[in-house]
Parts: C-alpha cells; structure tokens; sequence
C-alpha cells in the first residue's frame, strides 16, 4: 500500500494523530482520502463519541454522593423537628405564664372583694340609724354597686356577704330542733332518727351510742376508718363524715317539675356564728326550726318583715329594730316559750361569710372569709380559698 499506512478504525490498533489530523501509521504523502478500503475518522468525532460513552458510564463515587444526600436530608428532618419543639415548647410556656398572670391578678382582685365588703361593713357601723340592728335591705348585704361586677384594673370582682347568724348553730342544736328541721327537709323518719342520733354522738364528748346514733367503733369498721369527734364541729363540712349525712342532704336538691329546690344541711348550719339568730336575715325554715314557728305564723313574721313585695333585702323592708319588738307581734304568751326564745332571738349580727370571686381574661378565682366585729373593725376567722377557683 505504499509508504504511508492508514491505520482502520476499529482494527483494534492505537492510531497514531499526525499533523493533518488524521489516523495514521507513517508520514503525510498519502492524500487524505487515505488509501482504499480504510475508514478514517476525525479527531473531534472520536471524541465526541467517548464523551457519551463516558456520560453513560455512572462515576465510580455515585454511592457516596447518594449517601450524602440521605445524610442531609435526616439532618434537615431533625433539625425542623428540634425546632418545631422548641416553637411548640415556648408556646406552650407562654400560655402557662400568661395564665399564672391572669390567676394571680385574678386572686388580688378576690382579696379586693374581701376588703370591700370589710369596707362597707365598718361604715355600717358608723351609721346611728342603721347600727342598731343588721338587715338584708342595707349597704352592706345589697351595694351592687360595689358588688356587681366592679371593675378594677384588667378585670372584675363580685361579692356576695352572708350573714352567719342567719344559719342554724349546729353545736347548740338539741334533738327537738335537729328533728324539726330534717322533717321540714322532708327526711324520711328512719333517715331523720339516724341523722339525729349520729350527729349527737359525734359532738358529745363521749362513746356511749345513741339508740340509732354512731361512736368510733362505727367509723372504725367502714373502708377507711376514722374515730368519731367526740366534740364540736369546726368546719360544715365534717357532717360528711357522719352516719346518715348523704351528699344530697348535704348539698341539697335542685328545684324539679315536682318539688321545690330543697336546701342542703351546708346552706342551713353554721360553725362560725355567735349562737343567736338574726330574725331579719334568717329564712323561714330556720326561723320555723329555731322558734317552733307554724306556718301562719312563719308567713306573717315573713309578711311583716319583707315588705309589699315580699321580697327580703329590698328597699321596702320593714326589718325588726329590736328583739321586743319582733316579741310583741310575734311572741309567744306561755314564759317558757318566751324564756328559749330570748335564748336565740338576736337583731344583730357579728360574724359574716364573705365570698369573693375574681376575674381577668377569662380566669377565675374564688375566696371565702368569715370576718367577725370587733371594737372598731373586723378580723378574720378563717380564710378558704375554692379549689379551682369556683365558689
């Protein structure tokens, strides 16, 4: 083939790039062409071709790339977890101290009620007309003004002022008084016998049972087992504990189609008072439990007192302003009866439940205090805040 060689792509021989850019084996005296039967390629098309072949051939460090990506991409998932959590958890810690602001604002705002109704109590007593005797028709009992919904700073207070006289002394109750009472809640009589006859037991200072009555060893055989007191109640709330006291004797029973609402055993008994009972501030069934009063009578004691429309703690009240002269009207003519009335017949008063509740956004809290009358103010006997904050 003379004395230039072409070299065949394809042959499986390495060519040799001479200046022409052509495959060769030899010099450049052959004409381009290349000699017949020899296929020739230029050099930019042969590498052209091992462009696509290599672009089809995957890197050999593909894996690791691949691996990478996973890596970051769990990074990118757990940092959008931590900080998803930690978003969720400074919400969550904002609401709790933006409540415990609310709750705490909301517990002055009770203790404000307190001193206000403190407030109105002292200056009932400065008034000479009305210092003589407490009615429910007086500043003190009915100021909505100051009691409803008074505003103070970020929120509201509300106050409600009960007097305690106007309760039932349950450590000086005798037996006649405890049944009348529980017959006027309409007990039922076995009921009545062993609600008596428990409470009895509970406050004397001895074991000895009554006939249907309770002493420790009672208490002592129930699931949790206590000892009777065997002396005067502190609180209400300990007639729970006593044979016979149901929740619904307790709390009492809201009004139905059938039967009035019927008071609870708490609504009724009070550990705080003096002993005596304000006839202008007590209902009528403690009147009626108190003072035998029948129902005739009951009604024109309620007549006298409550004024045209019949309503206790109105303007047009005609309140008693001295015990001889709810006697007068009212008394009884045997000495006897006269003789236990004036044990328990009183137109003053001098402890008084206070209730308190607070709010601000939406937060509530609820306090209880019993403020009996000194010399010249009222000091506290007992402080209760409501669990919860509801009355």
């Amino acid at each position: 083939m003379g004395g230039n060689r072409y070299h065949a792509v394809g042959a499986g021989v390495s060519p040799d790039v001479g200046s022409a850019g052509w495959n060769r084996l030899g010099n450049d005296r052959d004409p381009p062409g290349g000699p017949a039967g020899c296929e020739t390629r230029p050099i930019s098309s042969r590498r052209n071709h091992t462009a696509r072949r290599n672009a089809m051939t995957p890197p050999l460090h593909a894996p690791e790339r691949g691996v990478a990506l996973v890596v970051v991409l769990w990074v990118l998932l757990v940092l959008s977890l931590l900080i998803g959590g930690f978003a969720f958890t400074m919400h969550v810690e904002t609401q709790v101290a933006s409540y415990s602001r609310k709750a705490l604002k909301a517990e002055s705002l009770a203790r404000s009620g307190i001193e206000m109704a403190r407030v109105e109590l002292l200056e009932h007593s400065k008034k000479p007309a009305e210092a003589q005797f407490e009615a429910l028709n007086q500043l003190w009992a009915a100021n909505k003004e100051r009691y409803v919904n008074h505003a103070l700073g970020e929120g509201t207070f509300n106050v409600t002022v009960v007097d305690e006289e106007s309760r039932l002394p349950i450590n000086q109750l005798d037996e006649e008084q405890l049944h009348r009472l529980l017959h006027l809640l309409d007990a039922e009589l076995l009921d009545a016998d062993v609600v008596v006859d428990s409470i009895l037991d509970w406050i004397d200072g001895d074991d000895l049972h009554r006939l249907n009555g309770a002493e420790t060893d009672y208490y002592k055989a129930l699931p949790t087992p206590y000892r009777a007191k065997n002396g005067p109640l502190h609180r209400v709330e300990e007639l729970l504990l006593i044979r016979g006291v149901t929740p619904e004797l307790f709390h009492g029973l809201p009004a139905t189609d059938r039967r009035a609402a019927r008071p609870g055993l708490k609504d009724l008994f009070t550990t705080d008072s003096s002993g005596r009972i304000n006839i202008n501030t007590a209902p009528a069934i403690v009147l009626q439990t108190a003072f035998n009063l029948d129902e005739p009578r009951v009604a024109a004691v309620l007549e006298r007192r409550n004024g045209s429309d019949g309503i206790l703690g109105t303007e047009d009240d005609h309140p008693f302003r001295t015990v001889d002269e709810f006697f007068r009207e009212f008394g009884p003519v045997d000495p006897a009866e006269q003789k236990a009335w004036q044990r328990w017949a009183s137109v003053r008063s001098t402890r008084f439940r206070v209730t308190a509740t607070g709010e601000v956004g939406g937060v509530r809290r609820t306090i209880t205090a019993i403020l009996a009358r000194t010399v010249n103010d009222y000091e506290v006997l007992a402080w209760m805040p409501a669990p919860g904050g509801q009355p």
